[in-house]
């Protein structure tokens, strides 16, 4: 492989071998012919950002992509005009809403599906930001604004990042949580979605890898029902030498999947549905600094597992 100084700045050339190499090491689908198309219209995302991979614990399941914007870019109107998204649709709309609270001091990202192409637009506040803010926006239906009080209620106060899937038309907010979690926490956050608690060794682990001083938690809500579908817990830029417990297969796109940044960041999230349907994300960086760029935003990163 080539050394990490030769490819810290994203390259074309170089990411259609790893992204290829990688999506065969975890058997998921890949299309060349929709990579291609999403570097042509996005290359100036990739080389001037930082770049991560994202899989699950699921067989067989996607592998995703991602660039990191560090300056203020249009994403939507980029995706429009390339005829990834409709015009006025309706997801996008609510992007472009939130992106411009606060003066509109705000960063879009996107996530990328290997096979299908763009999948998902993330919104960076560049700072904690009050959930009443983001729920107030424009664009945002009414049974999600009420939501607000289940946040409320729950110390869900302070929200980092947005996020729209495209696909399943679902939106996220993702709240800085109070930590360390407790058991009780845990188990109320999980009721969101209809699942049972976490087991003792999930939540072992999140005590082991969560920030203590305040943790990255998602919640996936139906744009058109305002239902919560899904939470999530996230250990941001853990140990390098340390890992909860994973499967075979995460474990696999840890040692394999390609990086190039000077220190690797790598994320865990446990994901819980209705009645019991959890899995695990897993991410890592690939190029263009993420750890850097993670602390640049403030997200809350940093595990208490040291050794």
């Amino acid at each position: 492989m080539a050394s990490i100084a030769d490819f810290s700045v994203f390259s074309s050339s170089q990411f259609l071998q790893d992204i290829k190499k990688t999506a065969q090491s975890i058997g998921a689908p890949y299309s060349e012919a929709a990579t291609l198309t999403v570097i042509k219209i996005y290359e100036d995302c990739f080389k001037e950002g930082a770049v991560i991979w994202r899989t699950t614990n699921r067989p067989d399941d996607r592998l995703n992509y991602r660039f990191y914007a560090r300056k203020r870019i249009d994403t939507i109107s980029i995706s429009t005009q390339a005829g990834f998204l409709e015009k006025g649709n309706h997801m996008a709309r609510l992007v472009t809403s939130w992106s411009t609270l606060y003066n509109g001091d705000t960063e879009q990202w996107c996530d990328f599906d290997a096979e299908i192409g763009l999948a998902k637009n993330w919104v960076n506040l560049r700072g904690r930001r009050q959930v009443d803010d983001i729920l107030a926006a424009e664009e945002v239906p009414e049974a999600v604004r009420a939501n607000g009080p289940t946040f409320h209620n729950l110390g869900l106060e302070l929200v980092r990042f947005l996020a729209v899937d495209y696909a399943s038309s679902t939106l996220n907010l993702y709240f800085t949580a109070p930590g360390p979690v407790s058991e009780q926490q845990a188990t109320q956050y999980v009721e969101l979605a209809q699942s049972p608690p976490p087991t003792k060794e999930e939540f072992q682990d999140m005590c082991d890898f969560l920030n203590p001083k305040g943790f990255a938690f998602a919640v996936t809500m139906e744009y058109a029902t305002g239902k919560i579908t899904r939470v999530a817990f996230y250990a941001l830029d853990m140990p390098s030498k340390k890992l909860p417990t994973v499967n075979d297969k995460v474990r696999k796109f840890f040692s394999e999947a390609p990086s190039y940044d000077q220190v690797q960041t790598r994320n865990i999230a446990w994901s819980y549905g209705k009645g019991g349907n959890k899995y695990m994300k897993a991410e890592c960086s690939y190029c263009g600094g993420l750890a850097a760029l993670l602390k640049d935003v403030g997200a809350p990163t940093g595990a208490p597992v040291t050794s």
